[in-house]
């Protein structure tokens, strides 16, 4: 079962204990949601993802069939929190792809993100013996 869960728990190419040692847990709560042509935003649901349950992607793909290049960077924002030693995170995220082959137009979906960090504890360095 261990392996298993290393293989679905990944950031920035790597398994996410080598990306993120100082992290024993991470969890992303996220709402998908699409804008129609008449500016009108409707959801596509929630969903979750974290390391301790065995399924964590640093990427998020986009939700719109036909988006290009898309997707939300979930790694991104998990390596700013680490670096700024944040334990919770909200935000949206726009989805920076396209739609259409010719004629390409910006996708507009986006996600609304929460993000919890759960740090290892810290060791306190030895004391030099004398």
């Amino acid at each position: 079962m261990a392996e298993r869960q290393q293989k679905n728990v990944w950031v920035f190419d790597k398994p996410f204990a080598k990306a993120f040692p100082e992290l024993a847990d991470a969890v992303v709560e996220w709402e998908a949601w699409t804008r129609d042509l008449v500016d009108t935003d409707s959801s596509r649901g929630r969903f979750a993802m974290g390391v301790s349950t065995g399924y964590f992607q640093g990427w998020v793909r986009c939700h719109h069939p036909e988006c290009q290049a898309g997707g939300f960077e979930i790694e991104r924002i998990v390596d700013e929190m680490v670096q700024q030693r944040e334990q919770a995170r909200e935000g949206i995220l726009v989805c920076p792809g396209w739609i259409g082959e010719r004629d390409q137009f910006p996708c507009v979906n986006s996600i609304t993100y929460r993000v919890d960090l759960k740090y290892r504890a810290r060791t306190p360095p030895k004391e030099p013996r004398n």
